[in-house]
């Protein structure tokens, strides 16, 4: 809709149209637009498919429609607005013939009230009062603002005023009968695992949001709250927000608290954070019914977000716009994938991946380059450039299982694939979080924001404050309700594990998580079980799980979220600096690999691989996280936990 469809109220003035059968679900009704060119008639329309407009001519000839697809919409609130206050009655809009209306109208260049012919039916501006209730449905829909932009996704706002009964009451319970049907269809595009089948107004159960305010640039927080929140409270999901406080946090919280009562994990941070989520996860006696249960998400916020990347990529969802709004956007959706895992297995210890394992030049540019960490992510464009000056090989021994193939592709279903599109962000503005009473539906705007619309309901008396905040169909500069389940833990809150040093958690990692089907590192492989060798001086070795080692890093263009390949990428000592400066440069498109492999570059889609270092130093990373210098294994897990994907 533009934008003057965005900020109209309508009306309804009919008798609902209830479809038989479906009281609560499909509803569709008659409303009036009064806007400056005159009314309008539009016949509305809420069902599985969405929320269809129809603008019809006096006669009933229909000549415009537009649907906002139910994949695009996140919330809705059921509202009233406040009474008309004195200076709002001394406004000229409302009181046109007075002394005021006269002196304001024959002032040259004078400007307009905010109480303006289009505002006039969001305030109602004569002395009797507002019985009218108001529903405002959030979404978030796909725009292109020329030929030559790409798409993106915008925030809009649908606005219904309801007025057909003499009382307030009568009129809020037509608009709550229409938020409910609103949230009968969007509930029922949920998976089970998200929504409380207990409760039965359908209400979602909570997130646990784990923010590292160290990721990145260090604005995880203010990041969270500003574009995350909003979407959140949008969605009406409760949510319960723990800062990290010192390295491997996380991994001690999901190993040790108890998780039943949230069915999602928000990482608020970049790959390492998430990194330590599934290794606390898989430290767990009952691992399976976490993974089983418990879907994943990351908000990027980091250096690097190859998993945030690698999501949107492989579900053609807008990325580079807004990173953050389409990562909230994918949290809230309901929607889960299965997503590989692998399991390393190093000399004193298992660990599980879900990115990528590097040794050589990838490594080192990815460790070294934290000196330079306050260039964000064009530190690894500098260190890379540095390092291909300064070449360096290594010595060792790759052993690895190929891939069976098979002739079914195991990728992302065929429905989930859309076009490729860009996004962008509401403007939002949130001072900070804080704890809030319950606000009464009858608590009215001060003065100064005679514009705007309280979030609070008489009918969803699930919302509470947690600052100053308040809604305006078309502000840029809007804020937002949190729902009243959702807690917030501060970083000076105590934790039962903030003693227990880093060595004490490495030393008391059980044998938990899925066992090896590989022989123990220190013995021999088997030539007889398929198992081939490469051997000698290479640039770099970097085994790849997903299509993303970056946000513009398209490393492996054939990886999927579940797929049950690592490919491992191999480049040999001995490869020209012209051919290698190709390979690095290319890589942000991902035409850097051979098509058929050569004697320097190769690419192997593998199940398990072996790295044997005949050097005595260099770097070793998992997903990003430096580890100890030596041999290592892995094999992947396919599908053994799950991640949040867009709609």
């Amino acid at each position: 809709m533009n934008k003057s469809q965005e900020r109209s109220t309508s009306s309804a003035i009919s008798t609902p149209t209830i479809v038989a059968g479906e009281e609560l679900h499909n509803v569709s009704d008659t409303f009036y637009t009064s806007q400056r060119k005159g009314s309008h008639i539009f016949r509305v329309r809420l069902d599985a498919t969405g929320f269809t407009l129809q603008r019809e001519s006096p006669s009933g000839v229909t000549i415009k429609e537009q649907t906002v697809k139910l994949c695009d919409i996140v919330g809705a609130r059921c509202m009233r607005l406040k009474k008309p206050s004195r200076s709002l009655a001394r406004c000229a809009c409302v009181n046109p013939g007075t002394p005021a209306a006269a002196g304001a109208a024959g002032r040259k260049g004078a400007t307009p009230s905010k109480c303006s012919t289009a505002s006039k039916e969001d305030y109602v501006c004569d002395g009797g009062g507002d019985a009218s209730a108001y529903l405002y449905l959030f979404a978030y829909v796909l725009k292109k603002k020329s030929l030559r932009s790409s798409l993106h996704r915008e925030r809009t706002v649908l606005t219904l005023r309801f007025r057909s009964f003499d009382t307030f009451e009568d009129n809020m319970r037509e608009a709550d009968r229409w938020y409910r049907a609103l949230r009968w269809q969007l509930n029922n595009t949920l998976e089970g695992i998200f929504v409380d089948r207990l409760d039965d107004s359908g209400r979602r159960r909570r997130a646990l949001v784990m923010l590292n305010p160290k990721s990145g640039s260090g604005n995880a927080r203010e990041v969270f709250n500003m574009h995350v929140a909003p979407v959140l409270n949008e969605a009406e999901v409760p949510y319960e927000l723990f800062v990290t406080k010192h390295s491997n946090y996380a991994i001690e919280f999901m190993s040790t608290r108890r998780l039943d009562d949230w069915c999602t994990i928000i990482a608020v941070g970049g790959d390492g954070l998430f990194h330590e989520i599934i290794n606390g996860l898989l430290r767990r006696e009952d691992w399976t019914k976490v993974l089983d249960s418990i879907a994943l998400g990351i908000i990027p916020c980091g250096s690097g977000n190859g998993l945030a990347r690698s999501i949107s990529h492989g579900y053609n969802e807008p990325y580079f716009s807004n990173p953050v709004l389409g990562a909230a956007l994918t949290v809230i959706s309901g929607r889960s994938s299965p997503m590989d895992m692998v399991r390393v297995q190093l000399q004193n210890r298992v660990m599980f991946s879900f990115l990528s394992i590097g040794w050589g030049l990838i490594s080192d540019v990815d460790i070294e380059s934290e000196c330079i960490r306050m260039f964000g992510y064009q530190r690894f464009t500098i260190w890379t450039l540095y390092r291909w000056a300064n070449l360096r090989t290594y010595n060792g021994k790759i052993s690895y299982l190929l891939v069976e193939e098979t002739p079914e592709a195991t990728g992302l279903p065929s429905e989930q694939q859309r076009k490729m599109q860009s996004s962008r962000s509401c403007n939002v503005h949130i001072d900070k979080l804080s704890h809030g009473d319950y606000h009464r539906s009858t608590e009215y705007l001060p003065q100064e924001f005679e514009d705007v619309i309280s979030l609070e309901t008489s009918i969803n008396q699930s919302f509470r404050s947690r600052c100053d905040s308040w809604l305006s169909g078309g502000s840029r500069r809007s804020c937002y309700y949190s729902i009243s389940e959702s807690v917030y833990h501060s970083l000076a809150d105590e934790s039962e594990f903030t003693e227990q040093s880093t060595a004490g958690l490495e030393l008391s990692q059980q044998n938990f998580g899925p066992s090896s089907s590989l022989p123990p590192l220190d013995e021999p492989l088997p030539a007889s079980a398929g198992w081939l060798v490469e051997e000698g001086e290479f640039v770099m070795m970097h085994a790849i799980y997903q299509s993303h080692l970056g946000i513009d890093c398209h490393f492996a263009p054939k990886a999927q979220l579940n797929d049950g390949t690592i490919y491992l990428i191999l480049i040999r000592g001995g490869i020209s600096r012209p051919h290698l400066l190709s390979f690095l440069y290319n890589m942000s498109t991902g035409t850097h690999l051979p098509e058929k492999n050569n004697a320097y570059v190769k690419v192997l889609p593998v199940r398990a691989f072996r790295l044997e270092p005949n050097d005595n130093h260099g770097i070793i990373t998992v997903d990003g996280e430096r580890v100890e210098f030596g041999p290592l294994q892995a094999e992947i897990l396919p599908g053994i936990a799950r991640v949040m994907v867009p709609k």
